[in-house]
């Protein structure tokens, strides 16, 4: 509570600066007191004050930090002028220099802020499709644990400024891709169940949970403690939808063969206002008999985990960690200076990297908290490819039907063959004596390579038959 105090007081004492006596004091007071007024009442679905706190949520960001910068200005002018400009013996003329400036930073911020929105609000209504492939690797899988196809988004942040026309994209563009997977980081929406309900908000996840082949699965965020301490019930929406809602447990799916195992966090600020402390991996993993195994021993399907905050996993994980896990929440600081300032404040940000050792992805949101501007970021959705990588589990060695190697000599085989084959073909550009030394150089390429296969096939399964009779 320090920081917000000190960021109030240092406007406060800013803005009122701009005008003497009673006009100073509205003048600096009036942006303060919108800007409450404006969180409170967009809860109650008013479009007129979200549009009303988008504004001045920007405006309060932009001159936060140019006032900062003026007073630092007003700090050093004032010790110029007692000791270096004392000495010149400058003379000390009385002006209106500090009223002139207050006024000039006030006029800066409105000017930044219109620019802001100008820019920001088209960024933020076209999001951006992203994808990556993802290796995970299991050990002993049967066919079920398959390569597979997840859309992966976060921060939906549904409230009066949110377009419909955004989620119905979305939901064309699931169905365009069919992928097995539909995933939801959490912030699912800043007003009432109720409101979502009456707006159609439950057909269209309906439909966009529908566009998954295997299962959409979500789970809560920050947003999602806020709404349920006001009375909403965002989890038994989705539910009712057609989602998995995972709080602090394990799904792995489809329950008969699982092509992967989710683990959804319980976000910590749910955690922290309902005194419900997070679980363990371990302990998470353990609740599902088919999961159990997951954080004891090499597992045979993908294990990913969703967990809002991008903080990394626990410290008791288990002996195995998670394949991967995806976050959201930090919008990638939304727009300046946050986009700036954010990578001070998480050890993964945004985008793809580790966090203990843990192949992690932050992703910006699909949509924004507050105001629907996006300056220095981008709103997006993630395509996943996950890509099976199969190992044998007492070796650990790579499951091919053959080693790559031979695979690969055999091609160059064919193409000597072949051409061995078209040199056969009379041509009269070519002389008897030099198709017969082309002859004998492929012959020889061919012998050596297939001895080079032969060779690289008989060390690998006798190094293979080694380490499983080690094994045993």
């Amino acid at each position: 509570m320090i920081i917000p105090i000190a960021a109030v007081l240092l406007l406060y004492l800013n803005v009122r600066k701009v005008a003497n006596g009673t006009k100073g004091v509205l003048c600096a007071g009036l942006p303060i007191i919108l800007t409450f007024a404006s969180f409170f009442l967009a809860r109650n679905n008013s479009t007129f004050f979200a549009m009303l706190q988008c504004f001045m949520v920007i405006w309060l960001c932009q001159a936060l930090w140019m006032y900062l910068f003026w007073d630092l200005f007003l700090v050093l002018r004032q010790v110029y002028k007692k000791t270096i400009g004392k000495k010149k013996g400058r003379p000390q003329y009385k002006t209106n220099f500090v009223r002139n400036g207050a006024r000039a930073v006030l006029a800066a911020t409105v000017l930044l802020t219109a620019g802001l929105l100008a820019y920001g609000i088209p960024n933020h209504y076209d999001y951006k499709t992203r994808t990556l492939e993802v290796p995970v690797t299991v050990y002993g899988g049967s066919d079920a644990s398959r390569d597979f196809k997840a859309v992966f988004f976060s921060d939906l942040h549904i409230d009066p400024l949110f377009k419909q026309e955004k989620l119905e994209r979305l939901i064309a563009q699931c169905d365009s891709i069919k992928p097995d997977f539909v995933l939801f980081g959490g912030d699912m929406a800043d007003v009432h169940d109720s409101v979502l309900t009456a707006q159609g908000y439950d057909k269209l996840m309906q439909r966009l949970a529908a566009t998954a082949k295997v299962a959409a699965v979500g789970i809560n965020g920050n947003h999602e403690a806020y709404m349920e301490r006001a009375g909403s019930n965002p989890e038994g929406f989705l539910r009712k939808a057609g989602w998995i809602f995972l709080d602090d447990s394990t799904a792995c799916v489809p329950a008969d063969a699982p092509i992967a195992c989710f683990t959804g966090r319980r976000d910590f600020q749910k955690a922290r206002t309902f005194d419900e402390p997070r679980k363990s991996l371990a302990e998470l993993t353990a609740a599902n008999p088919v999961a159990a195994h997951l954080t004891t021993k090499n597992h045979s399907v993908p294990w990913i985990v969703l967990d809002h905050q991008p903080k990394g996993v626990d410290e008791d994980f288990g002996k195995f960690r998670p394949d991967f896990a995806l976050s959201g929440h930090t919008h990638d600081g939304q727009f300046f200076p946050g986009n700036i300032l954010i990578d001070w404040i998480w050890p993964l940000a945004y985008g793809e990297g580790y966090l203990n050792n843990v192949h992690w992805l932050v992703s910006s949101g699909v949509d924004s908290w507050g105001p629907p501007v996006r300056a220095g970021s981008d709103t997006e959705i993630w395509i996943l490819d996950f890509k099976k990588i199969m190992k044998a589990e007492a070796t650990g060695r790579l499951l091919t039907t053959r080693p790559r190697a031979v695979l690969s000599a055999d091609s160059l085989i064919r193409s000597t063959q072949g051409l061995q084959k078209a040199m056969k073909i009379e041509s009269p550009e070519i002389s008897p004596e030099m198709k017969s030394e082309l002859d004998s150089l492929n012959k020889a390429a061919s012998e050596n390579l297939q001895k080079e296969a032969d060779s690289l096939e008989k060390h690998l399964l006798q190094s293979i038959a080694g380490d499983a009779k080690a094994a045993q």
